[in-house]
């Protein structure tokens, strides 16, 4: 049985013709015509959850793990709007979502009806495209509606990844069924293009990048792609290269430089410009380090060439000079064997202060109090080897990169708008598709904020939650501003003593908790033991006042 309308008959069978099939539905009325027609079909796979902004994050996670589009559907009104910082995140990070709201009659917008607000290009500017269907169902009305789908899937199919929006309005009655086979519409196909530079633009880049003797590669945030990783690997081997690269990037190599913070923070002022590039390579997302940022704004390249296939003008750095216009795999796949080993000791500069640093900072950490810092240090040195690691926002993500990312570990994070909402669904809807370990390290507000993530009925047993409590948003205490204000404790940190355990308990979800080394130790051994079974919440409980102190004077160690 499926729903009566054509149009939604349309929808369902493109959707289909081109292999999208996850579906995230939230509860509602004005969608049971999606609801009816997605759950009646055996070829969707349907998964249910009730908040909206959960359901869209736990979407995110799911098209992660799946590396695949997946849809998202829910009723009219706020439960649209909700929707929101979800989409925001899947634009900037290039997720592909399907969005799909139901909505009212044009004619009852703005007339005092229920659940009508204003939804059409409700997501505008964080969507690739936004299309709103005709409501009748009059043969050139259909035509539009098939030409507007196909082009939406179309765009999210193609080498453009991120959210579409495809609103429709349903009129009543919405709850007719019909019981017949889905009919088939007429499936647009669309081209994937591959972009290449000429060989001639190739090697003038090969000559300038092999004349350098001190080229530097920022790499932002990636999902895990085991062939572009060999390739920045051989691009590492050239002495005269620094790659800087996060755990987000999910890149390894010895020759990569991982843990930033602290480097940049070693070295000494008087021999900057021995660390400052003559040319910058950069693609990939977000990054997360704010003295990376400051240190290659304050110290330019005489060139900044920047990979991008949809030919971003992405100038973090206030340096651009150059895009190339493809993607990262496509360029490195021409460009590595044109370049020649420079013979410099630029990457050996870059590493010896990198030896110096992490000897420094493991000193000072072994004699250091128990806080957020030492605490993120024994969490990263117990996270198993190829499992699955994500990293809330604010003060958890920074913390957890200042240590070297485990052996074969994929680490994945809401940076694109690096918002604490949401990063507890992304890691459920990823962790339900991941066969690994999945391990979530977030602070207590993140938490409490996104705690709906806990009402799901298809909760996956292979996720860890480590909650990082230090009584307040903390990461307002670690930077310079907020510290001197005298709102500080109410308005900034937003001081509180909630803990996670009664919510464990509100979702039957086991709990533990740590307050010192050992218990850490002890708790961390437990949930990673080799067949423990289950979902757990682990809360690590220390002094915020404290673990700032820490973190503040651990960095001025490392300036000395």
């Amino acid at each position: 049985m499926i729903s009566d309308k054509k149009h939604i008959h349309q929808l369902a069978s493109l959707l289909l013709q081109k292999g999208i099939t996850n579906v995230v539905i939230s509860p509602g009325s004005r969608n049971a015509p999606l609801i009816n027609t997605f759950y009646g079909l055996p070829e969707f796979s349907c998964t249910n959850v009730v908040d909206e902004r959960s359901a869209a994050y736990f979407a995110i996670g799911m098209a992660l793990a799946l590396k695949k589009p997946v849809v998202v559907v829910c009723t009219s009104g706020t439960a649209a709007i909700n929707y929101g910082p979800a989409i925001a995140e899947a634009f900037y990070q290039k997720i592909p979502l399907v969005v799909i709201t139901a909505d009212r009659p044009r004619r009852w917008v703005d007339q005092a009806d229920g659940q009508t607000v204003r939804q059409e290009n409700l997501f505008t500017n964080h969507a690739l495209k936004s299309v709103n269907l005709l409501e009748t169902e009059r043969p050139d009305d259909l035509r539009l509606n098939n030409l507007l789908i196909n082009e939406a899937l179309n765009l999210i199919l193609s080498s453009s990844a991120g959210p579409v929006h495809i609103n429709i309005p349903l009129d009543e009655p919405l709850y007719g069924l019909v019981e017949s086979e889905l009919p088939s519409f007429r499936n647009i196909q669309c081209a994937k293009s591959e972009q290449h530079i000429t060989l001639p633009e190739l090697k003038k880049l090969a000559e300038r990048w092999n004349a350098s003797t001190k080229k530097m590669i920022i790499v932002g945030q990636l999902s895990p792609d085991e062939e572009l990783n060999e390739l920045v690997s051989q691009l590492a081997e050239d002495a005269g290269t620094i790659v800087l690269a996060e755990h987000i990037t999910n890149l390894n190599s010895p020759h990569l430089l991982k843990v930033i913070d602290p480097v940049i923070a070693a070295i000494p002022k008087d021999y900057i410009i021995d660390f400052q590039p003559d040319i910058l390579l950069t693609f990939g997302e977000q990054i997360v380090s704010k003295r990376l940022k400051l240190l290659i704004r304050a110290h330019q390249p005489s060139e900044h060439w920047h990979i991008s296939a949809g030919a971003e003008h992405t100038d973090t750095y206030n340096s651009l000079s150059e895009v190339i216009t493809t993607d990262a795999l496509s360029f490195l796949k021409d460009f590595v064997p044109e370049v020649k080993n420079s013979g410099s000791t630029y990457r050996e500069t870059w590493k010896a202060i990198e030896s110096k640093a992490i000897q420094l900072q493991d000193v000072f950490l072994g004699n250091a109090p128990f806080c957020d810092l030492t605490a993120s240090r024994l969490i990263a040195s117990h996270i198993p080897g190829q499992s699955v690691v994500h990293l809330g926002n604010s003060s958890s993500v920074r913390l957890m990169q200042m240590f070297h990312p485990g052996n074969g570990v994929s680490y994945f994070g809401n940076r694109g708008t690096s918002g604490i909402d949401g990063s507890l669904s992304t890691a459920v809807g990823f962790a339900l598709y991941s066969g690994a370990v999945n391990t979530i390290v977030l602070g207590e507000l993140s938490f409490f904020y996104d705690s709906n993530a806990l009402m799901n009925k298809y909760f996956p047993a292979n996720l860890r939650i480590i909650v990082l409590n230090n009584g307040g948003g903390n990461i307002f205490r670690m930077i310079g501003g907020p510290r001197q204000s005298p709102a500080l404790k109410e308005h900034f940190v937003a001081e509180h003593d909630y803990k996670a355990e009664g919510l464990a308990k509100a979702f039957n979800i086991p709990y533990l908790k740590a307050e010192n080394p050992n218990e850490l130790s002890e708790t961390l051994n437990t949930i990673f033991a080799p067949g423990f079974s289950g979902p757990v919440i682990l809360e690590v409980l220390t002094n915020g006042e404290l673990s700032a102190q820490v973190f503040q004077n651990c960095f001025e160690q490392l300036k000395k």
